[in-house]
């Protein structure tokens, strides 16, 4: 029987050079728009989210919570693909939230449930993005550029069983391999660069409990 999920998100981040829209066009993909946003994310003070690895985000009124999930567990700092699953709907995140806090919320809105629980913004940046569809592949490309001077690439595959992430992971670390990109290690998105530079002891304390 198939496991359902809500929604899983397999990516893989790359840092791309110049060249790097040429070579997604003759992979067959399709510019699909370019998009400005500023994506703000919340934790207690405690920061008990994230060190939990659960990313509570508001991307200019749409929220997202973003938690783990692994098929096979290990040590994914050195794994190049990750595996989240995605929960959009605020009913789904509430619960969420509260569940990995350990209490009920008695809110029914997001907004609400910041004050309930007193939530504090932690990273606030501005995002300059181009999406890409690649049809024969079923795979969604991002070139992200922050306001804080980074830049990087990720190819995506949504899919909604637990069974489909192996064929997602192939067809990902595939279509990379075809644009060039061959390295194995990890490589660094937004957040943690965003962390790095701007609020190191957060981010030396997801390091030492693995998050990062």
């Amino acid at each position: 029987m198939a496991t359902s999920l809500a929604v899983l998100e397999v990516e893989r981040k790359f840092i791309y050079s110049s060249d790097v829209e040429d070579m997604l066009q003759t992979l067959g993909a399709t510019l699909q728009g370019r998009l400005l946003f500023r994506d703000t994310y919340y934790d207690t003070v405690d920061l008990h989210l994230t060190l939990n690895d659960h990313w509570l985000r508001d991307r200019q009124g749409s929220w997202e919570l973003k938690l783990p999930f692994s098929l096979h567990g290990g040590d994914k700092s050195s794994n190049p693909v990750t595996q989240y699953q995605e929960l959009t709907r605020e009913k789904e995140i509430i619960a969420a939230v509260g569940e990995v806090l350990g209490c009920t919320p008695l809110s029914e809105g997001m907004e609400a449930l910041v004050a309930e629980l007193r939530l504090q913004a932690f990273a606030s940046y501005v995002t300059d993005r181009k999406s890409y569809e690649v049809p024969r592949e079923g795979l969604h490309v991002d070139l992200d550029e922050a306001d804080f001077g980074f830049a990087v690439g990720e190819v995506e595959k949504v899919v909604s069983t637990a069974e489909e992430v192996p064929e997602a992971l192939e067809r990902i670390n595939h279509f990379c391999s075809q644009l060039g990109v061959t390295s194995v290690k990890k490589v660094p998105g937004k957040m943690t660069t965003y962390l790095h530079q701007y609020r190191p002891e957060h981010y030396q304390k997801l390091k030492e409990a693995h998050v990062l």
